[in-house]
């Protein structure tokens, strides 16, 4: 963990030390200053989600947060994730469309599925193709109700399928994207607080469909 976690935080460490002892010298423009600014927020802004995603892993971990899962509307609890992630979408021009389903009263804790729910379209925008689209299906079933979140971006092997819901683990070919292998994590944590889960079906390249029961 500890090892793991050094990994994380090293990289925005060093660069908002980097940035800094460059502010500090005398001979730099305006817009020089302006731009290690914002690139020391950046950077800070990323050890403080980790920060946080780190207090909420651990608390659910270890049962400080108890879920309080309720009847509750579905379609309201998608709509308020699809709310969290729409801007992100919009600078990539992806297109989200959720297809048509009677709503139903879900037995969830509306706060924290809202948030699982985000984290998996976070990931559906952050490695889909510019321009493409995420699509969003809501099926009932004898004993679930399964929400499937579909985007047609880099996917994922099969045989990773069951390693990407660890901690910190990142895919092979997510590597070059920035990322800190804690929001599948998290979600899973969180669906599993409620007696639910989540399963994963993806083509490297094609599609990679995330399915939550």
């Amino acid at each position: 963990f500890i090892s793991d976690m050094s990994h994380q935080m090293k990289t925005p460490l060093s660069s908002i030390c980097m940035y800094t002892d460059l502010l500090l010298e005398e001979d730099i423009t305006p817009a020089e200053r302006q731009e290690f600014l914002l690139r020391i927020k950046a950077c800070a802004e990323k050890l403080q989600w980790l920060m946080n995603s780190l207090v909420k892993m651990s608390r659910l971990e270890v049962g400080a947060i108890v879920l309080s899962p309720v009847p509750a509307s579905i379609k309201q609890t998608i709509s308020d994730s699809i709310s969290n992630v729409y801007a992100a979408a919009a600078k990539k021009g992806i297109s989200i469309h959720t297809a048509y389903f009677e709503d139903v009263l879900l037995l969830h804790d509306r706060k924290w599925t809202c948030e699982a729910m985000v984290n998996i379209l976070e990931n559906a925008v952050k490695y889909s193709k510019p321009n493409s689209e995420i699509n969003i299906a809501l099926e009932s079933m004898p004993l679930y109700t399964k929400i499937s979140v579909t985007d047609y971006g880099i996917g994922i092997s099969p045989d990773e399928w069951n390693a990407i819901f660890k901690r910190f683990y990142r895919g092979k070919n997510a590597k070059a994207t920035d990322g800190a292998g804690l929001g599948l994590y998290l979600a899973s944590l969180i669906f599993e607080k409620q007696g639910g889960y989540i399963l994963v079906d993806s083509k490297p390249g094609q599609y990679t469909t995330f399915s939550m029961f």
